[in-house]
């Protein structure tokens, strides 16, 4: 069940093939990060009550229909924690929600810096009043994992759970945008585990971590749109050339080792500042083309190829500049929560009512 929700995640991939192939890809990512998850469960000890869920699952759902971020277990762990320490409620095991959160982070950490760059989509965005370029970074694992439950007598049980991650690249290349987002998800996820085991012989630290957990969580989503806002936004139109926004796999552009970023000076003699100087050019399906490029170091190279067979019409390149069947745009207000489309469609049906 839980690889075919995956499998559903990824419908906008395109084609049978892919969604099965990324599918896999993240199984087994996502069996290597349980894997890791289990061996630190085992030695740390770490056990878990089974009603614990029961609190936490409806609240961590709940949360979500306010912002899907919320669904999070960072969330709701940490409010079913600090309530359970205010209101007294023994049955709930703090440190082992605690451990569980920052454990399950800490493999979510690992698996975006492995595998959180693999899939990503070429969009436009509007910013300041201009449309950037840029990419959406959208992955998922299916985590299953070995822990200690707490019943009448203590025994292993697996249990599933499914990872996530989601981000935006505008200000920053897609693989380096994963790799700080892992870093900064890592030391969150070290921070909370420490927490989780000083809590088991400190009663303080279950506070400061049922604090910490959703807490620490906003503050690392904080960190990550601070750097899209304060950054500098890199896919946007040059005045050198045709940016290259995205390469199309197979293409020309693939084989030439053509990457994001990179600025298209000239192609077979020719100033470059369009799409349409490209077609232009290739429209007639020249055998050989030499293209001037200006790449990511800011160095001047020149990329060949030719085709005496076929001839070539096609780069297989997105550029900034036009939005095409390849990319597009994000409207903000698909960010909204359940709730607030919800009071949003009834505020225009209470419009329509009176006009």
């Amino acid at each position: 069940m839980v690889i075919t929700i995956i499998f559903l995640q990824y419908k906008k991939i395109g084609t049978l093939e892919k969604r099965l192939y990324n599918t896999l890809i993240s199984t087994a990512f996502g069996l290597l990060g349980g894997l890791i998850a289990s061996i630190i469960f085992i030695l740390m000890g770490t056990t878990i009550n089974p009603k614990d869920f029961y609190f936490l699952l409806p609240l961590a759902l709940g949360l979500s229909l306010i912002s899907p971020r919320f669904i999070c277990f960072s969330y709701a762990g940490g409010i079913i924690a600090l309530l359970s320490l205010i209101i007294g409620y023994s049955d709930i095991n703090v440190s082992g929600i605690l451990m569980v959160v920052g454990v399950l982070h800490l493999v979510e950490s690992f698996l975006i810096l492995v595998d959180g760059n693999a899939m990503r989509s070429p969009v436009f965005m509007e910013r300041e009043g201009d449309v950037v370029g840029g990419f959406v970074l959208n992955r998922f694992w299916p985590v299953p994992f070995i822990i200690f439950i707490n019943g009448n007598i203590i025994y292993p049980a697996t249990v599933m759970a499914i990872s996530g991650y989601g981000d935006y690249a505008l200000t920053n290349y897609p693989e380096k945008k994963a790799r700080e987002s892992a870093g900064i998800l890592f030391i969150f996820s070290v921070i909370l585990i420490v927490f989780a085991k000083l809590s088991m012989n400190y009663e303080i630290f279950k506070y400061i971590g049922a604090i910490f957990s959703p807490l620490g969580h906003e503050i690392v989503i904080k960190i990550g749109q601070k750097k899209e806002e304060n950054g500098k936004y890199l896919f946007k139109p040059s005045s050198q050339g045709l940016k290259i926004l995205d390469v199309l796999p197979k293409s020309i552009g693939k084989r030439l080792n053509l990457e994001s970023g990179d600025i298209i000076i000239s192609l077979n003699g020719n100033r470059i500042y369009s799409d349409r100087d490209v077609e232009g050019i290739l429209s007639h399906s020249p055998n050989y083309i030499w293209m001037e490029i200006l790449n990511r170091d800011r160095r001047l190279i020149t990329k060949e190829f030719q085709d005496y067979k076929n001839g070539i019409n096609n780069l297989g390149l997105l550029t900034v500049g036009g939005i095409d069947e390849y990319q597009f745009m994000i409207n903000e207000k698909e960010k909204k929560s359940f709730i607030s489309r919800t009071l949003d469609k009834f505020k225009k049906r209470k419009a329509r009512f009176r006009n």
